[in-house]
């Protein structure tokens, strides 16, 4: 069984978590008839915003072949791109420890050899017609225009993109079962932001928190500036569907904290560290998680590593380029 401790989400997470006692933790009230409910709806906005710059968007895949015998595979992608460079990829898998490969070529194929406990893996890839989003601070994951395919032990174990369909029909006319489930489990996003040139920080992905839910979009902002030559006026806040969902003030002192929302009707952790962003120079880095819970009953999350793992949103944001 593939646990939290195996994603993409990195070991000072964990840190994270046991830092902040339950006893923080704040359930918002619920109604059946909102998909989000917290202790604000106010929509984030702000004249002097900017989207930080992304440095690179990174996906894990927890796939469960058809054949009760094979074990889950754990599959990762990572978007990725410097001023000086295009856009770059990176595929990682079928294990935790797999080493991630940069596939260089806009298109190709690659295989990778079987384990002892994992079979052997074909690669599909196709970047050639990849369009991105021309917005500011636009992130590196192409919005169309291509295809991912990972085939193991005749069945489809990976498809991402708009034209992955098109590509498995016609490569293997059909014929070729797809895993029971391809589910993506967590999702982290890593941004620098030029503080110095605006008021407010936005950074804003696009997620799935739970199998067959709705997409939300995740909106995180900050305000790290003073106003007025006042102190303990930065402000964080986390908003879903323009909804606020999360809103702390005073990050001098609250660096650290936890607060659970509800989407979907299921409950969400949003944990925060900020520590590192006014204490730690360099490189000043900042911290936001949400990750979904499979019940309400179970402790911060850390209880549930041994069950399969609930979807994960990181973000972390950068002064300069780590």
């Amino acid at each position: 069984m593939v646990s939290a401790s195996s994603l993409l989400l990195p070991s000072s997470i964990r840190d994270l978590a046991s830092c902040v006692s339950d006893g923080a933790v704040r359930v918002a009230c619920t109604t059946p008839s909102s998909t989000l409910t917290a202790t604000s709806t106010t929509t984030t906005s702000s004249s002097s915003s900017s989207s930080p710059s992304t440095l690179s968007v990174a996906f894990s895949y927890r796939t469960t072949p058809q054949s009760p015998t094979s074990p889950p595979l754990l599959l990762r992608l990572t978007w990725s791109h410097t001023p000086l460079r295009p856009p770059t990829l990176s595929f990682a898998g079928p294990t935790a420890s797999s080493p991630a490969i940069l596939l260089r070529r806009r298109k190709g194929t690659r295989s990778l050899p079987s384990t002892s406990s994992h079979p052997a893996l074909a690669l599909f890839w196709d970047l050639t017609a990849a369009r991105y989003d021309a917005a500011g601070g636009a992130s590196p994951e192409p919005v169309s225009g291509f295809y991912i395919v990972a085939v193991a032990d005749a069945e489809v174990v990976l498809a991402v993109g708009d034209l992955a369909s098109e590509f498995v029909k016609a490569k293997f006319q059909g014929q070729i079962p797809k895993a029971r489930s391809i589910l993506p489990v967590a999702r982290a996003d890593r941004v620098v932001v030029a503080a110095a040139t605006a008021a407010t920080a936005v950074h804003a992905a696009r997620v799935r928190f739970a199998e067959g839910a709705p997409e939300h979009e995740v909106t995180v902002g900050c305000c790290c500036s003073t106003r007025g030559g006042k102190e303990g006026e930065e402000e964080l806040w986390v908003s879903v569907d323009g909804k606020r969902a999360v809103h702390a003030r005073r990050l001098r002192w609250n660096f650290r904290g936890n607060q659970t929302v509800f989407v979907d009707g299921a409950p969400v952790d949003v944990l925060w560290d900020l520590h590192g962003w006014w204490f730690r120079d360099p490189p000043g880095r900042a911290v936001v998680m949400l990750r979904a819970r499979t019940a309400l009953e179970s402790r911060l999350w850390l209880q549930e590593e041994a069950q399969a793992p609930a979807f994960a949103l990181l973000v972390q944001a950068f002064k300069t380029p780590p």
